[in-house]
């Protein structure tokens, strides 16, 4: 697999490496980390594996064969100037939204993708969304979809579609969370039940349907089916959903596109190659 390199070290970093090491894909003696910032989950990552080395961008840029950058939008584009040492061959994985393929080649000459990671790959789940550009041979690829693989279904999606894929793959744990709360204090309000009951019964059935829905291979809409009698309790309330869920669906997506377009123009705005 070669020496593996990470600029950053924020929760999704951590997630990664620490996903590699337990299920023995790397060793700790092929990761390389460069961060600026003395984290608190990396003093407990390098206590537990000594052998993983934390070092200059420099020293990491010379030595690594791939190389993920784990730092926000805004700096990205920096840090690829940063990383003017590399071997030829080093395939360099951007990890941030909004910043597209495009502008990563004005600051690299080398092999580069994106990828965009989930929350829920700390379980050994979720959908990985990569998307690479033309300089990145197949070589490279099967390579970060082997790793990528370790936590994560792998699916590779072209870049005009990828905003509105990360709202189902990346954001949707904090969207479905969002929608989840709304709906136990509703309970709460609306009933004798407490909220941490309804926060507990409520986790069980998001767990249990994911299930259901994986393992029987079932669309939502058949779910749909399976739980609601004709006339029954349930059927009345997905009428409910029905009828007013798609205008709040509908402005979801209006403003996070509208969000990454406005990312986009303030990664413009920083972008001395621009």
């Amino acid at each position: 697999m070669g020496i593996i390199g990470i600029v950053g070290y924020g929760s999704m970093a951590d997630m990664m490496v620490q996903k590699w090491l337990e299920a023995g894909v790397l060793s700790a003696r092929q990761l390389m980390i460069h961060t600026r910032r003395e984290a608190e989950r990396l003093k407990q990552l390098t206590q537990h594996h000594q052998d993983i080395k934390r070092c200059s961008i420099d020293q990491l840029a010379a030595s690594c064969d791939l190389i993920f950058i784990c730092v926000p939008p805004l700096a990205v584009l920096d840090v690829l100037d940063q990383l003017n040492q590399t071997k030829a061959s080093t395939h360099i994985v951007s990890v941030a939204a909004a910043v597209t393929l495009d502008k990563l080649e004005k600051h690299t000459d080398q092999p580069v993708s994106r990828y965009i990671p989930t929350l829920t790959s700390a379980v050994g789940t979720g959908v990985s969304l990569v998307a690479h550009s033309e300089k990145v041979g197949k070589k490279e690829q099967e390579h970060l979809h082997r790793l990528l693989s370790a936590f994560s279904i792998v699916r590779e999606i072209g870049e005009d579609r990828i905003d509105a894929a990360s709202n189902l793959t990346s954001s949707s744990p904090g969207f479905i969370a969002a929608i989840f709360e709304e709906m136990a204090k509703a309970a709460e309000r609306n009933s004798r039940l407490s909220l941490d009951e309804a926060y507990e019964f409520l986790t069980y059935a998001l767990l249990g349907t994911g299930q259901v829905l994986v393992e029987r291979g079932l669309t939502f809409a058949e779910t749909v089916d399976r739980v609601a009698t004709k006339g029954g309790i349930t059927g009345e309330g997905a009428a409910v959903i029905k009828q007013q869920a798609p205008a709040m669906f509908d402005d979801l997506f209006t403003q996070t596109l509208n969000k990454y377009e406005h990312l986009k123009a303030q990664v413009d705005k920083t972008d001395k190659h621009h």
